[in-house]
């Protein structure tokens, strides 16, 4: 997994990111993690303001975002990885954590009106007449 490599110990601490004496492999490399990074920063800022978005194109972004995240970190070489490219990778790694707390959030919610709305509707098309009480006594 591409987020596994911000696990592995370090011999020297992460160093502020910066795109300057990078490999060109790299750099495409911090690209792609920073790309996808605003994309799910965007798509939780969306939510936390308005409370819904598009949702499908957001999935879209980052499925597309991931696919040039994996594309990209193909060709860094594991003994090469920059410590600022580490840095990125972690900062994501949050940004996605808080991502899936925001979302799980949000389908609570449409959950919780969902099964509100279907109550509703569920009594105001009865009138009382064949409720479970009444088939209970029958169906022993």
């Amino acid at each position: 997994m591409i987020l596994g490599i911000i696990d592995r110990p370090r011999a020297a601490p992460p160093v502020a990111p910066t795109l300057v004496g990078m490999t060109a492999v790299m750099t495409v490399a911090m690209v792609a993690v920073d790309k996808l990074t605003e994309i799910v920063m965007d798509e939780t800022r969306v939510l936390r303001e308005r409370g819904e978005a598009d949702l499908e194109r957001f999935t879209h972004q980052k499925n597309h975002g991931l696919l040039g995240v994996t594309r990209a970190m193909r060709s860094v070489p594991p003994e090469a990885i920059h410590p600022a490219l580490v840095a990125r990778l972690r900062f994501l790694r949050d940004r996605l954590a808080e991502n899936r707390h925001v979302l799980g959030l949000h389908l609570k919610a449409a959950t919780e009106i969902a099964d509100l709305v279907s109550g509703t509707l569920e009594e105001a098309a009865s009138d009382g007449t064949y409720t479970a009480s009444v088939f209970r006594g029958r169906m022993k």
